[in-house]
């Protein structure tokens, strides 16, 4: 079926620059993004009810990063994980889309399971605006683009602590860069902005998923090699070890995402999954050093991962 197209709820109209200068606003307003008019409502709903930090304090967190984020979502599917009501209220993901505003872009596209779905396209501010409007406070992009579906154009690695403390996802992370430098791979590390680190490797879109995800694995698994200790390709936790972080390299396959660079997350604090540089990993850097409310300025400082999508490298087999 295909999907419907819906107009967007009237109100007034107010710019970027209006919207951003406004003080905690209540209610329905229309948000005018280049051509695109985009309804943002219920702007007063408390999201974050310990931080007291609403709808308008996440839309205007987006708009702020907006130029940062967009290169990392443009022209890829949305996997929407909907906050609906708030972080400490149900959620739900949606994948298959069965309405939408005009200038939504979808793709219909086959899912693990056979099924034919009608995935939301990140393709404008005003596409990233509008899934916020629904509730999407985190922002899951597929590993590749419209354009080369089954050929994704980043490795991803996610190291999970568990158990483990904080100081061995650190330790374990370095151990990934050496390795990587060791067969002259370039590697961009990032908070995940729940408890871990994720590791990103810029790739020219040449290989089926299939292709890279072995290459994942063999990488992960040389680190765990390496680092017995404190890393691990074990997925069962109640096999691992206290001090062993997991070596997480199975989200690289075609349909699975991890959160975005930069995106905000539905977690205590308002934290946000941030670029790092390889100097913050070896001096010690906390996931809560990052939320929505110090993101912005912190940027203006410099980008750590300006450089990313114009380092894509070739794969070494």
């Amino acid at each position: 079926m295909a999907v419907k197209r819906t107009r967007q709820k009237g109100g007034t109209v107010v710019t970027v620059e209006e919207f951003l200068s406004l003080d905690r606003p209540k209610g329905d307003l229309v948000l005018k993004i280049g051509r695109e008019q985009v309804s943002v409502t219920s702007l007063d709903r408390i999201y974050w009810p310990d931080e007291k930090l609403t709808k308008f304090d996440l839309l205007s967190y987006y708009l702020k990063v907006a130029d940062y984020i967009m290169p990392f979502l443009q022209d890829r599917p949305a996997i929407l994980q909907r906050y609906p009501r708030g972080i400490k209220a149900p959620m739900f993901f949606q994948q298959d889309l069965d309405s939408a505003p005009e200038f939504i872009k979808t793709a219909r596209l086959v899912n693990q399971e056979g099924r034919e779905l009608d995935y939301g396209v990140y393709s404008t501010v005003g596409s990233l605006v509008h899934f916020v409007t629904l509730g999407t406070i985190e922002q899951h992009p597929w590993h590749s683009t419209t354009k080369h579906l089954d050929k994704p154009d980043w490795i991803a690695i996610d190291l999970d602590p568990k158990r483990a403390p904080w100081e061995n996802v650190l330790q374990v992370a370095l151990v990934v860069k050496e390795v990587a430098d060791e067969i002259g791979l370039e590697v961009f590390p990032k908070t995940s902005g729940s408890s871990g680190i994720h590791l990103y490797v810029p790739l020219k879109p040449k290989n089926e998923y299939e292709q890279v995800a072995e290459f994942a694995r063999l990488f992960a698994s040389e680190v765990a090699r390496r680092a017995p200790q404190i890393a691990t390709v074990e997925r069962t936790i109640a096999k691992r070890k206290s001090t062993q972080v997991y070596v997480d390299w199975m989200q690289n396959a075609r349909g699975k995402s991890l959160a975005s660079v930069f995106t905000a997350r539905a977690k205590p604090k308002a934290t946000v999954s941030m670029p790092l540089t390889w100097k913050q990993i070896s001096k010690g850097v906390k996931i809560e050093d990052f939320t929505i409310t110090n993101v912005p300025e912190l940027l203006k400082k410099g980008d750590p991962w300006k450089d990313f999508l114009a380092s894509r490298q070739s794969l070494k087999f």
